[in-house]
């Protein structure tokens, strides 16, 4: 897992990449990050949840356990707040009710593991169809929608000057 506490936040919202996150969607992510990250105590990525696979046959124990975690489901990001409140946060170019159902899937997998912390979910994306939003919404998800410019790079500049 990697763990963004609240005091990293500039330097989350200024890398061209974010742990475990598909590139199409990072520049959504990113873009909630920039402005809903300051509400959570600490941004945690690549956070495993549910049953992974178990491989049979003739494989270390190491290569075995690193299977299996790696083939568990993971949510894009979760936002934390202290005490015991977990924000899923689900990223996707356009929201549809496939996005809906995924985060649904990763909250009863999360809750799963962690039983005692509250739940919230949230969905991020550059475009919705109205079926994946009236769903989002009949299903408690949150949906922030973030448009940019055509001309708008997926990446932040680099800082290098030329």
């Amino acid at each position: 897992m990697d763990v963004f506490p609240r005091d990293e936040l500039f330097r989350l919202v200024n890398r061209a990449s974010l742990p475990g996150v598909s590139p199409e969607e990072v520049r959504a992510l990113r873009e909630w990050i920039r402005r809903q990250g300051d509400q959570y105590d600490e941004l945690r990525f690549n956070v495993r949840v549910g049953v992974g696979v178990t491989l049979e046959g003739d494989y270390t124990d190491k290569f075995k356990g690193d299977w299996f975690e790696r083939t568990r489901m993971r949510p894009d990001l979760v936002g934390f707040r202290r005490p015991s409140t977990a924000t899923l946060v689900e990223g996707k170019v356009q929201w549809t009710n496939e996005a809906v159902w995924q985060l649904l899937h990763y909250r009863d997998l999360y809750r799963d593991e962690h039983p005692s912390e509250a739940i919230e979910l949230v969905g991020v994306c550059e475009a919705f169809t109205p079926q994946g939003r009236a769903l989002a919404l009949a299903s408690a998800i949150r949906l922030f929608v973030y448009g940019f410019p055509g001309e708008l790079p997926l990446e932040p500049a680099t800082s290098a000057s030329s």
